[in-house]
């Protein structure tokens, strides 16, 4: 028998003495051997045989039994050349102590180690470009400009398509590209090595990402929606010129506005009945990301104005059938049949009556009213109805003329252009854009001429007497009383700046007051 096979049969033996299994591995050519122990008992007498007294050495190439040392000169057996002779020491009659805990961490460990160094090194991170919109270029040209092979480039903005259309990118977008690293540490486009992703945020509360993770793999597209937070604002101010600069100086937003002059041209003419002094209140939502930057704004919850010193307050409500309007304290929708002034901001530049003809040069009745307005402005649908006329009528230029039920017509003159789907026969609703302030026809600049037509004569718009709209049933109105008394308690809390409602965050606790810049969700 040999040196080896001794010392082999005699590690056998030592270890049918320990109760639970000390040896986890047999010797690795090379290297040490990770063994554990826990709470192992030692079985028979406290002292082992002669030959197998003493713990087992834990050498550096080899693991070797007591008593057991290398063949001197062996250098048939290349493991001799390994093996390392035991310390006298380590042959001792001291009995064998209980182990506790032992753990010996060898070359199993390094090894898994360094595989994860090299897959750290084989995947270094991906190479970031970013590149800007410019008029007339298109995401494929920005992408093959950027050193995207032109396949590759392909395949992201098809797969992008679903999700977002590439004709929506608008001049000075910023879009981030990522290729992967070719390991070349060059500075131009050679380096790079395939497209990873494009990602850009076409708007606050959106981002779109266009990725995948392995050069071979295909691009997937998805919309990332991003949280907003929403809020209650006020706003109040005084009128020195008209309710347009008085709301700019309080920075009311321009849709917040625009809905407020809707809510009150039925009842009010804002050319002739707005006088320096008349105030104005406004509550509405407005929509913050997480950074506290307005997103968008949302309803127009609360208006009041004081015109002369008369006070009218407007509630916007929706009722359980799930239609929405703005009503006043007793109950009564402000929506007439017909508005007065069907466009927003205007200026009335001729009233009703006669008057001299700016191109005839004689005296001619005026049928109707005169808004000046810059060319493009939309015009409004004065009430719900169907379209009698769309097209060149002689001196109106571009005219539209809308039946309202079997009284009413409306009509629309010197248009630039008609509103979508606009055309005879077609249905529209109150408040539907049907055209766009122009100067064809007999028009000496951009305007809307507007009439209004009871049983077949032009009167006047800002005089004739409108029916009101409908009024909240009796079940309706204890409803409508708490909505009401809410409205009013959050304003009386945002008088002084905003309301928070909801932190920028997912499933975030509504609360009274507070921060949108506060991140502590």
């Amino acid at each position: 028998m040999t040196n080896r096979q001794a010392g082999l049969e005699s590690l056998v033996r030592f270890a049918k003495k320990v109760s639970f299994p000390a040896i986890l591995a047999i010797p690795l050519v090379g290297g040490a051997v990770a063994a554990s122990w826990s709470s192992a008992d030692i079985t028979g007498s406290d002292s082992l045989p002669a030959k197998a007294q003493g713990p087992a050495a834990i050498v550096p190439n080899e693991v070797l039994p007591a008593g057991v040392s290398p063949a001197a000169g062996d250098k048939s057996d290349p493991l001799a050349q390994q093996q390392t002779a035991l310390p006298p020491e380590a042959l001792s009659s001291e009995p064998l102590p209980r182990a506790s805990s032992l753990t010996v961490a060898g070359t199993v460990a390094q090894q898994g180690e360094a595989e994860a160094l090299e897959e750290s090194e084989a995947a270094p991170p991906p190479i970031t470009r970013q590149i800007v919109v410019a008029p007339g270029d298109t995401l494929m040209k920005l992408l093959v400009q950027s050193g995207v092979e032109r396949q590759h480039a392909y395949q992201a903005v098809t797969a992008m398509e679903p999700v977002f259309s590439a004709r929506r990118l608008r001049p000075g977008q910023e879009i981030d590209l990522a290729f992967a690293d070719t390991g070349d540490t060059g500075t131009g486009s050679d380096s790079l090595g395939p497209l990873l992703a494009v990602s850009f945020r076409p708007t606050l509360e959106r981002d779109i990402q266009i990725s995948r993770a392995d050069p071979a793999e295909d691009f997937a597209a998805e919309a990332i929606e991003r949280p907003v937070a929403r809020q209650l604002a006020y706003a109040q101010g005084s009128i020195q010129s008209s309710l347009s600069v008085a709301a700019r100086e309080v920075n009311v937003p321009n849709p917040v506005l625009a809905e407020a002059i809707r809510a009150f041209s039925y009842d009010v003419d804002f050319q002739r009945e707005i006088q320096k002094g008349d105030d104005f209140e406004f509550f509405y939502e407005i929509f913050v990301d997480e950074d506290g930057r307005q997103v968008r704004t949302g309803e127009l919850l609360f208006a009041a104005m004081t015109l002369s010193g008369s006070r009218t307050e407007l509630y916007h409500y929706e009722r359980s059938d799930g239609s929405a309007d703005f009503y006043t304290p007793k109950g009564t929708s402000v929506r007439r049949s017909l508005m007065r002034t069907p466009i927003d901001g205007a200026r009335l530049s001729s009233g009703f009556g006669m008057r001299k003809h700016p191109i005839l040069g004689y005296s001619k009745m005026h049928k109707g009213t005169d808004f000046a307005a810059p060319r493009g402005t939309p015009i409004y649908a004065a009430g719900n109805g169907v379209v009698e006329r769309a097209g060149r009528n002689g001196g109106y230029g571009k005219y539209v003329r809308i039946r309202h039920g079997s009284n009413y017509k409306t009509a629309y003159a010197h248009m630039h252009r008609y509103g979508k789907g606009v055309k005879a026969g077609a249905r529209v609703k109150q408040g539907q854009i049907i055209g766009y302030v122009g100067s064809t026809g007999r028009s000496t600049g951009p305007h809307l001429h507007y009439e209004v037509i009871l049983n077949g004569k032009q009167v006047n718009p800002l005089k004739v007497t409108l029916p009101r709209g409908d009024k909240l049933k009796k079940s309706e109105m204890a409803d409508f009383a708490a909505h009401r008394a809410e409205v009013d308690r959050q304003v009386a809390i945002a008088m002084g700046g905003i309301l928070m409602v909801q932190k920028a965050c997912e499933d975030a606790e509504p609360l009274e007051q507070g921060s949108a810049t506060d991140r502590e969700c």
